[in-house]
């Protein structure tokens, strides 16, 4: 049985910005294998390469299409944020924020008609709310840890 497909144009700078992470999802991968090795967990090597074997091929059929892998995020993923600076009190004044501003992003994006009827993923919106939500969880992950995050 076959399917239709359909082509889609890709946003300027999607395959560069999907390059990247593939890129940096490697090299975990890597660091995650070696990690592995060295605590002597044959079941977290076996993974840890199996993801990296993924995300190798992954960024070879990027490449294939195209993608490259942008300086400035590649710059940003080479150094990330240290963990002092992820809880500080500016990052829970702006997490505190931006939760204070989700329910007009809801009424914003329900007057617009993109909502839904009820709070999925962190938010009832299918728009700016939505994207508020997802940098509430961003922060709210880096601020208090997965526990109580509601993602572990």
């Amino acid at each position: 049985m076959s399917t239709a497909t359909t082509t889609r144009p890709v946003p300027a700078g999607e395959l560069d910005r999907l390059q990247t992470h593939a890129i940096a999802a490697m090299r975990a991968g890597s660091r995650a294998w070696h990690a592995a090795r060295e605590s002597g967990s044959l079941d977290g090597e076996a993974l840890a390469k199996e993801a990296r074997e993924n995300a190798r091929a992954i960024v070879r059929g990027l490449q294939a299409l195209g993608a490259c892998e942008s300086d400035q995020a590649a710059a940003a993923l080479s150094h990330p944020i240290p963990f002092h600076a992820l809880d500080t009190p500016d990052v829970r004044a702006l997490l505190a924020g931006l939760e204070k501003l989700l329910p007009v992003a809801e009424r914003v994006d329900a007057a617009r008609g993109r909502s839904l009827g009820s709070v999925i993923g962190g938010s009832a919106g299918c728009d700016v709310a939505e994207d508020l939500s997802l940098l509430i969880a961003r922060l709210s992950l880096e601020a208090h840890g997965s526990v109580g995050s509601g993602l572990e």
